[in-house]
């Protein structure tokens, strides 16, 4: 439930003052708009023809003054005879008479004769207008008598106007007249059934579904109030043409009701007694409808004065309760929803004034509705908009402290990484010293220690372990180097090693820059490879020439051949330590080792795949 929003009294005077100035100013808008749209100007033509001296003659055939306003005629019962005169100067020219408004049937009399009605069917209820076009034959120069007899099915008849011209310009007047009283309602049926259809299809999978369905309910009731306004529903009866006005009326106010009540906030509450009633107003008004006289006018008129007053009573009370809660916030909703009231009561006004006229609420109600619901389509927006960005700057803080979190993480991991990766470097170099130049110095000692040890024994493992030592140191150094640059650095002590032995290297790399990179582990298996097969070469090929060729595979890693052109021995055919190491040292990178013999030398191949 939303609760009201309490404000200081300051807060408070300036929302009431803020609501005032938007009301003032949604009523003169709106009522200024009405007046250009629907002004209340007397065609010129019509009123310079306008037959002045109309009278209502009794049922002792004795002329009388009619009662109603000045601009309509109201008889005493349900059929009347108005009378006036025209004056004609040229009779031959013909006359047309004209009657803006009257009851649902009409009958004219020029000078006793009986004048049938030229283009407007009976049915329509004089709601376009009844034309008479009067021979020449039946007129006279000088004053001519024109008796127009009106007859409706209830209440009493009236008569808005007489008009008596030659033909020519009023024959266009009356064209326009019928245009501009046709237009509106078929432009308010146009609108309803527009403003209706829309709402039905915007209350699929909305949160405003019930704002959606009153609104249609109010469109249609004011579309089917467009034909009721031409009497296109009911071309028999006038008690149906009644009650199908009313039924209009009682579908307008559901749904301007039930949209209100769902409008503003704290709702629905206040249709319920609208609800509870409308089956008995339908009820009324449909037993009407099968009358031979319809619904007596006292009756009529109570029905319509309590719709009216239910209807503007849940209206406002809706508005009061959306102010309650926020009135800043709801002051243009209060002000525009408050033309329905406005309307409703101005329409009511003009029809206890001229009592033949039914309530209609439909041309103004569909335009004040429009602008609701267009103030309701920009507020949502906003509120929709603020929403979205809020949202988003909810979102963008979440990511931020997110992205910090990882960021943290990551740098927390990289950390961990490193220390890992060091930890684990130290203790391979630890396990490298103590597999290589430790055993090697352990040799040495023990060697020393034997008096019948060849010195040149000794000699040999100290520069074992040198060797081993400095491979270990060249793996290091080569800490983020390419692969060729890595070996580039062992070609050297290749090539002083070979040459203390009489040999020569040739060398070959076809890598090109490659940006191959091995780890330092890596590179050392490698290197101690290499060493073995050169050491191998050295001591027991007996060639001239050793071959180093470095190429890449195709998959992506490297090719290393080690060949020589010496004649291999027979220590080389047995499998030693040596070759076991060589093979243990490929496959711990990855890698394959293959030696092949030949009459032309020894090819030492080692694979290493790719990082």
């Amino acid at each position: 439930m939303t609760r009201p929003v309490v404000q200081p009294n300051g807060f408070a005077r300036a929302g009431t003052v803020r609501l005032i100035i938007w009301i003032v100013a949604v009523q003169a808008v709106f009522w200024g708009v009405a007046l250009l749209v629907r002004p209340h100007v007397v065609d010129p033509v019509f009123e310079r023809h306008r037959v002045t001296d109309v009278v209502l003659m009794g049922a002792d055939g004795r002329p009388r003054e009619a009662a109603g306003r000045p601009n309509y005629y109201l008889g005493e019962g349900r059929a009347a005879r108005f009378v006036g005169t025209v004056v004609l100067d040229r009779p031959e020219a013909g006359l047309v008479v004209f009657a803006p408004r009257y009851n649902r049937w009409a009958r004219l009399a020029v000078n006793g004769e009986i004048i049938p009605l030229s283009d407007t069917p009976a049915w329509r209820g004089g709601r376009l207008g009844g034309k008479w076009v009067v021979p020449a034959g039946f007129l006279r120069a000088g004053r001519n008598s024109i008796a127009l007899d009106v007859r409706r099915e209830c209440c009493r008849a009236y008569l808005a106007a007489l008009i008596a011209a030659p033909p020519g310009a009023i024959d266009v007047a009356i064209r326009q007249w019928r245009l501009q009283s046709l237009l509106p309602a078929l432009g308010l049926m146009v609108l309803g059934l527009f403003g209706a259809g829309s709402c039905l299809l915007a209350a699929g999978n909305s949160a405003y579904r019930q704002q959606a369905y009153a609104a249609a309910l109010a469109f249609t009731g004011m579309a089917l109030g467009g034909l009721w306004q031409v009497d296109i529903l009911t071309p028999s009866s006038e008690a149906v043409y009644g009650a199908a006005g009313q039924m209009t009326l009682l579908a307008t106010f559901a749904g301007l009701v039930a949209l209100a009540d769902r409008w503003f906030p704290g709702g629905p509450r206040h249709d319920r007694v609208l609800i509870a009633l409308a089956p008995v107003f339908f009820v009324l008004i449909a037993a009407a409808a099968f009358t031979t006289d319809g619904m007596p006018a006292l009756m009529r008129n109570m029905l319509e004065i309590g719709m009216v007053s239910l209807a503007n009573i849940a209206i406002v009370a809706s508005i009061l309760r959306g102010l309650r809660t926020d009135l800043q916030a709801w002051a243009a909703d209060a002000a525009v929803v408050l033309l329905v009231p406005s309307i409703s009561l101005a329409d009511l006004i003009d029809s206890i004034q001229v009592n033949p006229l039914n309530l209609n609420i439909a041309p103004l109600g569909v335009l004040a509705l429009a602008v609701l619901l267009l103030l309701g389509i920009v507020r949502r927006g906003r509120m929709l908009s603020r929403r979205l960005e809020d949202a988003n700057a909810l979102l963008d803080a979440r990511i931020a402290a997110k992205q910090a979190e990882l960021e943290a993480t990551a740098e927390l991991l990289r950390q961990r990484e490193a220390e890992a990766a060091v930890q684990g470097e130290r203790s391979r170099i630890m396990r490298d010293m103590h597999d290589g130049m430790g055993g090697q110095l352990l040799s040495v000692l023990m060697l020393s220690r034997d008096e019948t040890s060849p010195r040149q024994m000794i000699t040999r493992t100290v520069e074992q372990a040198i060797d081993d030592l400095r491979l270990l140191i060249d793996s290091l150094d080569s800490v983020g180097d390419t692969m060729d640059i890595a070996l580039g650095q062992f070609r050297e002590r290749a090539e002083t090693k070979l040459r203390a032995a009489g040999m020569r290297l040739a060398w070959s790399n076809a890598l090109d820059g490659q940006s191959i990179m091995l780890a330092p582990g890596t590179i050392l298996a490698v290197y101690r490879v290499m060493q073995e097969a050169i050491n191998n070469a050295v001591r027991h090929s007996g060639g001239q020439v050793v071959t180093l060729a470095i190429s890449p595979l195709a998959t992506g890693g490297v090719e290393i051949v080690i060949a020589d052109d010496g004649r291999p021995g027979p220590v080389l055919w047995k499998r030693g330590r040596g070759l076991s190491n060589m093979e243990t040292r490929a496959r711990a990178i990855g890698g394959t080792l293959a030696i092949e013999t030949g009459g032309k030398g020894t090819r030492v191949v080692l694979r290493i795949p790719a990082a």
